[in-house]
């Protein structure tokens, strides 16, 4: 053990691929593990660490030191079926363990909360091209790093709109509430009933109005403080 954190990337696909060599950049121990043999070897020819092992198997899965050398995981697999059981098998193993999943349906996203994820990722609603525009832009680069390691006060909040809110009529793409307030805003959920998040970036030219939900991310006094404004 190194003294760098450790991160177990599952499954070296299209979005392991564009999440390794993300996460390749920080200070991280990373560890690519795939039941493929060529996977592994395009891994350690992109310079990562490999591992050769069943997930399947608790007692092999249990020698990468989950919870201990590997406090991160990510399950990146093309299948949903072995994302939910690699989840459910690694929460076992290391309660306190961080882990992120993709899930490639809608349907999968309760599975993989069930079985312990602390994030899953729709890839209907965020491809793996739209991950990697987000995670290369410096400020929300930080952002992450922040929120999947906890290394700073950083929180996601939703904050509706009143009838009164200054931010009315504004439209998404121009709201300055980074310059403003320290905060990024992610999307919103637009009060027309739908419940669907937009993501700030596909919201082009869509005007606030009164019941649409902000979500957004940064200091908690900072969210507060948008919060005071707001009701002002």
């Amino acid at each position: 053990m190194d003294g760098r954190r450790g991160i177990a990337i599952f499954g070296y696909h299209r979005s392991a691929v564009e999440v390794a060599s993300y996460l390749g950049s920080g200070d991280y121990r990373i560890v690519i593990i795939d039941d493929d043999p060529e996977n592994l070897k395009r891994a350690r020819a992109a310079g990562f660490e490999t591992a050769d092992l069943d997930f399947r198997d608790d007692a092999e899965l249990a020698t990468l030191g989950l919870g201990s050398e590997i406090d991160s995981v990510f399950c990146l697999f093309p299948d949903d079926a072995e994302n939910v059981f690699l989840t459910l098998s690694a929460r076992t193993l290391a309660p306190s363990l961080r882990i992120v999943s993709i899930a490639h349906g809608r349907s999968a996203v309760p599975n993989l909360h069930a079985a312990g994820a602390d994030k899953v990722i729709e890839t209907r609603e965020i491809s793996a091209l739209r991950i990697w525009d987000i995670i290369t832009r410096p400020v929300v680069t930080a952002i992450l790093d922040h929120t999947l390691f906890g290394q700073a006060n950083l929180n996601i909040a939703e904050i509706p709109l009143g009838d009164g809110a200054f931010l009315l009529g504004q439209v998404v793409t121009d709201t300055s509430l980074e310059a403003d307030y320290d905060l990024i805003l992610l999307g919103l959920v637009q009060a027309d009933g739908s419940e669907h998040f937009l993501y700030s970036r596909s919201a082009t030219g869509l005007t606030l109005s009164a019941g649409d939900i902000l979500v957004v991310i940064g200091p908690a006094d900072a969210i507060e403080r948008l919060r005071r404004d707001l009701e002002t």
